[in-house]
């Protein structure tokens, strides 16, 4: 895996690789984000593996997808290799300033690094498989232990799976993943309203302050950045240490692959 990037290092002249592995894989996520790549190939990324440790919201969408380094073991051939396969997903040709937008709609640089991958392009021969150099997103701040997915949005990452025809295998363990489902119950519906009805709003006024301070590499101030991330962390340990013990947790903490 290459060093992390600050997004200074993409040359802005010139077409950009992206690797999408998480909701980004649908193609109708990224139209919905003004972005129209140039090219699309479904790749995988040997080096790492799909975990879900960005921090989101308890009870609506708890964890978003992010990669890490395939653990020692699995890389030397451990028992549990075929348990977690490398990360499979698409690569996205875009333009400086689809990257940049891009780059914007996913927190402007807050709970994400940008680092450089070796993406293999899946054929029907792997091994003439054509390499390329793509930037992706990492989590900047990975929580452990991993939260689940909502249910919406594992559901786009298999969507995305199925629109441009990734292994069955890979798609199959897609699907074995866990995923946030709230509970059917009084409540725990009564103790999502009374936590989304406050922090929702916190996180949307830190959204619109995101969106009006970017520069030109599509990032936030620093010190906007760490207003943000000290509100999640407020937001998530009022959730595991009061609000959860009160109602019921909204996380599915633990689901998902511990990376």
């Amino acid at each position: 895996m290459e060093e992390p990037q600050d997004g200074s290092q993409v040359d802005a002249s010139k077409a950009i690789w992206y690797f999408a592995y998480g909701s980004n894989i649908r193609s109708s996520v990224m139209k919905g984000r003004a972005i129209t790549p140039l090219r699309a190939q479904p790749v995988v990324v040997p080096s790492h593996i799909l975990c879900f440790d960005i921090f989101g919201i308890p009870y609506a969408e708890p964890a978003f997808a992010s990669i890490t380094t395939l653990p020692s073991d699995l890389a030397a051939g451990g028992s549990q290799e075929q348990a977690i396969p490398p990360v499979h997903g698409v690569a996205y040709l875009l333009t400086a300033d689809d990257y940049r937008r891009l780059v914007l709609t996913e927190g402007a640089g807050v709970g994400y690094n940008e680092i450089s991958v070796r993406a293999r392009i899946l054929s029907l021969d792997p091994d003439e498989g054509e390499e390329i150099m793509a930037y992706t997103l990492q989590a900047k701040y990975p929580w452990r232990p991993n939260r689940a997915p909502s249910m919406r949005y594992m559901g786009l990452i298999v969507d995305g799976a199925n629109e441009f025809s990734l292994p069955d295998t890979y798609k199959t363990y897609l699907q074995s993943l866990p995923v946030y489902v709230p509970l059917p119950t009084y409540r725990s519906q009564a103790g999502a309203w009374c936590f989304l009805t406050f922090w929702r709003r916190a996180i949307r006024l830190l959204a619109r302050l995101t969106q009006v301070s970017t520069n030109e590499r599509g990032h936030c101030p620093r010190w906007l950045g760490g207003v943000i991330v000290g509100v999640y962390r407020c937001m998530w340990g009022w959730h595991d240490y009061v609000h959860s013990v009160i109602w019921t947790p909204g996380d599915g903490v633990a689901f998902g692959p511990q990376c």
